[in-house]
């Protein structure tokens, strides 16, 4: 190598080095998430008044910054969307309309013009300033430039009638998007192998719930449990909510029609552990899918093994979609105040107002109305177990 070629070199590699501190790493979707220490972030202490914020100490406008992108991953979304208007959208460019039916790390599949192709991603659409981690997510619809053999380049995402979200465990003011432009969510619980995870099954309904979505529970493998009455214990509360419980056997094809019903015509993401049964539960739906299926593992755990590896969004011949998830054991939480917790468990809001303190966490306060409910039986103990696990988590991170 040339003199002068090493010192251009050398020139290109200071200034790399000099600008590594101010490039933002955009942490991709299939990231794993990583507990890290933020510097700026300070423990936090009494103020002149011996009171403590319920916020964090950060630098100057820095709350402000993230309470605005927060709120423009909201915002963004326009719930009035439909296939005419986003074709009109597209009809106004020089592309064409795609719709991703899956993700991987820079790659997209969409569905265009009837055809499923593979799209690489613009580099220059980037996530930062809409509030996600993530530029796309299964369901989106975007632009599309056809490419040379059968594949494509994805130009712009149109804007969002609705999508299914989760706090990132690291940045909390922002989102990773799992799936958008969806309607509903069915979380799919098996009553046993893995043995079912009810405060799982309520961190589901919570996140949907957070994103305007509708819910429904389908507890499968009913076929496992040595008493019914058990299984209705457990669907009660949800069915008292107004939450629909479907009671299945996909294995049997038993309870299916519910689901069906359920399903028809809308845009449905299943969320659920692996090995709860979610592929044969579609495969039961629609029978020729042919998902593939798995048996849970021989672990102690019985913990299901992953058959679905990312998000894929298939069609139903009866009409509507479905997303297939691959199993998420947290919904992310994170960002939810833990005084509002309460307002997704409307069994206890109906009775905190007859609490004899003003800041009663229904935990341990004595003459707690809630316990008391709990105690005669008004409110199912297994609820309230997930209220308090889940009230003391949101606490630690606040």
């Amino acid at each position: 190598m040339s003199k002068k070629k090493k010192e251009i070199r050398q020139q290109q590699r200071k200034a790399w080095d000099a600008e590594k501190g101010q490039r933002k790493k955009i942490r991709h979707n299939t990231a794993a998430n990583q507990e890290k220490h933020r510097v700026d972030w300070q423990p936090l202490v009494p103020d002149e008044e011996g009171e403590i914020a319920d916020q964090r100490i950060m630098p100057l406008d820095e709350r402000d910054r993230r309470e605005a992108v927060e709120e423009q991953a909201t915002a963004t979304l326009q719930a009035s969307l439909d296939d005419t208007q986003w074709q009109n959208m597209a009809d106004e460019t020089p592309f064409l309309l795609g719709k991703v039916v899956e993700v991987s790390r820079g790659l997209c599949r969409a569905e265009v013009n009837g055809d499923t192709i593979v799209c690489d991603v613009r580099g220059i659409l980037t996530a930062e300033g809409t509030g996600y981690t993530n530029i796309l997510a299964v369901g989106d619809r975007v632009l599309v430039q056809p490419l040379a053999d059968e594949r494509g380049l994805v130009e712009g995402v149109l804007p969002r009638r609705s999508g299914l979200a989760r706090s990132d465990s690291y940045d909390m003011h922002l989102k990773q998007i799992i799936a958008a432009n969806v309607d509903q969510l069915l979380v799919v619980a098996a009553w046993l192998e893995p043995k079912i995870w009810l405060q799982m099954i309520d961190e589901y309904l919570i996140g949907a719930q957070r994103n305007g979505l509708k819910t429904a529970v389908c507890l499968n493998k009913i076929d496992l449990a040595k008493d019914g009455a058990e299984i209705e214990a457990v669907a009660a509360p949800y069915r008292s909510l107004d939450i629909p419980v479907f009671l299945t056997s996909a294995t049997e094809s038993e309870g299916i029609e519910p689901v069906q019903d359920f399903l028809r015509g809308q845009a449905t993401v299943l969320a659920g552990l692996s090995g709860v049964g979610k592929s044969t539960l579609l495969n039961a739906v629609q029978p020729g899918l042919q998902l593939r299926t798995s048996e849970v593992s021989n672990l102690k755990s019985r913990e299901g093994r992953h058959t679905t590896t990312q998000a894929v969004m298939l069609p139903l011949a009866m009409g509507g979609s479905v997303v297939d998830t691959p199993g998420i054991k947290d919904m992310g939480l994170l960002g939810l105040h833990p005084d509002d917790l309460i307002t997704f468990y409307p069994e206890l809001a109906d009775v905190v107002g007859y609490c004899r303190f003003n800041d009663c966490t229904h935990s341990h306060e004595p003459g707690c109305v809630v316990k008391e409910a709990v105690a005669d039986g008004r409110i199912a103990q297994w609820r309230y177990d997930n209220y308090v696990n889940l009230y003391d988590i949101l606490s630690e991170a606040v």
